[in-house]
């Protein structure tokens, strides 16, 4: 079984929804929503009947917030009586953390920004994250439905060392006072089989 290692910290991993949404997200704008989906993200944005700009740019951030431009729509956008849908697929968003929105609507100014976790987790579907600083593991993983999710460590002789319980996408193992050694987790209720893994802890 594969078991990936990664030396950096991810900020802020909580339980996420798959559709982000804010009810005003710009003067002419009805609607702006980021939906993840298998393989991008597809942005969606429905332009008020009535209103009009002149381009739109479409921008993205990592947990950095620092924007680039991804694409851009040119020619005027919006229709002087009906609602206007546009929509955008990302067809490479950052992987494994969140993904930040925006767009610039003419010279009309930024639209809010919106946030959707897009994950990457191979065949073995988790990922395990050291946090060497903080003597911990982070374990990421899909729960697109929002469910209950059990974790279970146990040492390499079969004692169960941790278990919890609660609606994520993560898990944070700190074994402080645990023996040096290999631990497997399992992880239930996320798919028809759990997902399993094992990492090994210094002891330090």
């Amino acid at each position: 079984m594969r078991q990936t290692v990664l030396f950096f910290f991810l900020f802020g991993l909580f339980p996420f929804s798959v559709m982000a949404q804010k009810p005003s997200p710009h003067p002419i704008l009805r609607s702006f929503t980021a939906l993840k989906q298998p393989n991008g993200v597809n942005l969606q944005w429905v332009i008020k009947g009535g209103q009009q700009c002149f381009g739109i740019r479409i921008f993205r951030a990592g947990e950095s917030l620092l924007f680039d431009e991804i694409d851009h729509i040119d020619g005027v956008c919006g229709d002087t009586e009906a609602d206007e849908t546009y929509t955008y697929f990302d067809s490479n968003p950052l992987p494994n953390t969140y993904n930040h929105y925006r767009l610039e609507m003419g010279s009309q100014g930024f639209t809010d920004t919106i946030q959707v976790f897009f994950e990457d987790f191979g065949t073995d579907g988790y990922l395990l994250v050291t946090e060497p600083s903080a003597g911990q593991f982070r374990v990421l993983f899909s729960n697109d439905n929002n469910r209950d999710v059990v974790l279970k460590v146990f040492d390499i002789s079969g004692k169960l060392m941790h278990e919890e319980t609660r609606t994520a996408n993560d898990f944070t193992i700190r074994p402080s006072g645990w023996q040096s050694g290999t631990y497997v987790f399992r992880i239930s209720g996320v798919a028809q089989t759990d997902i399993t893994g094992k990492f090994y802890f210094s002891g330090l």
